[in-house]
């Protein structure tokens, strides 16, 4: 368990003080940077603490050269280094992972970080329905080329941010892109990928636990940011019956700072986070959230859908 006392209200810079000597000299990759996203927040308050290296990781270069400028105005001698990828392309995947294996001797902890969610129907440039592609199948791939004799071969921490989506449906197993399958505004879509989040950390856990591969899922709450403005979160409460309890920025990276470094988590492996705490899944949603012939399903059809296998 970690500290009892973190809760819905505790702040990243509260929970990375504590851990600040697990923090230090750590090499950490976080996808999805844009400078007004919760994987920047998450290293602002990371790298008052000595990190070794901050790989900030997203598919527009202008958002992480604003998102570089900001830290290393906060923090002038904070090493950072700039990885273009496109979680939607397979083949950008492919490209940045070579890039971090063939130049970084080791990543401590990736957090999967990036999201997206579209109302329209998107198709991505290898025929993949566009949520599920950038949410989970990137990561996916991005993951597997890391550890399997990448920069991760000798273990470190992986973090995937989910959200509490997963909650309102399983996998599309029999129609994952969406080919006949209605669409809707995306939710369907959507749940899926960040239900698949959930399931990859528990397969990774399992799959990689003995290699010293520790593997998290978290939700960091409410927080508004451009894809909760972008979605309408007020229509959202009345569509689907329930009350948003917001967060600030710090509030909500305070249990992604607590699943990347709490040494308090490694009894739990492949846990789902909330509140800087570790939850268990109740019913219905660990009828398709959890359980080995889910992850292993999952991880089946991923290996499909991006050409590959992976041990």
């Amino acid at each position: 368990m970690s500290n009892s006392s973190w809760d819905a209200s505790t702040t990243s810079d509260e929970v990375a003080e504590v851990l600040s000597s697990h923090i230090k000299d750590k090499t950490i990759l976080v996808t999805g940077i844009s400078p007004d996203g919760l994987g920047l927040d998450f290293c602002r308050a990371i790298a008052a603490h000595h990190p070794s290296l901050i790989i900030l990781a997203a598919r527009n270069p202008s958002k992480i050269a604003q998102s570089q400028t900001y830290l290393t105005s906060l923090y002038p001698s904070l090493n950072t280094k700039i990885l273009t990828i496109d979680l939607s392309s397979l083949a950008s995947v492919r490209s940045a992972a070579q890039e971090i294996n063939t130049s970084v001797s080791k990543i401590d902890v990736l957090v999967n970080n990036a999201a997206i969610h579209t109302k329209e129907l998107v198709r991505t440039e290898d025929g993949l329905e566009a949520i599920f592609a950038t949410n989970h199948l990137g990561h996916f791939l991005f993951t597997n080329l890391l550890l399997n004799g990448g920069a991760m071969k000798d273990g470190g921490r992986i973090v995937n941010i989910t959200s509490n989506s997963f909650r309102r449906g399983a996998v599309v197993w029999d129609d994952p892109n969406f080919l006949k399958t209605p669409f809707g505004e995306g939710w369907a879509a959507y749940s899926q990928s960040k239900t698949s989040n959930v399931l990859f950390s528990q397969a990774l856990a399992d799959k990689f636990g003995s290699k010293n591969v520790c593997s998290y899922s978290l939700h960091p709450g409410l927080i508004n940011t451009p894809m909760a403005k972008k979605l309408d979160m007020e229509e959202f409460a009345v569509r689907f019956n329930v009350t948003l309890h917001w967060k600030s920025f710090p509030q909500g990276t305070a249990t992604h700072v607590v699943a990347a470094f709490d040494p308090a988590l490694e009894s739990q492996n492949g846990a789902f986070l909330a509140d800087c705490q570790a939850r268990p899944i109740p019913e219905p949603e660990s009828s398709w959230a959890t359980g080995k012939e889910n992850y292993d399903r999952l991880w089946k059809l991923s290996e499909e859908l991006v050409g590959q296998e992976f041990p």
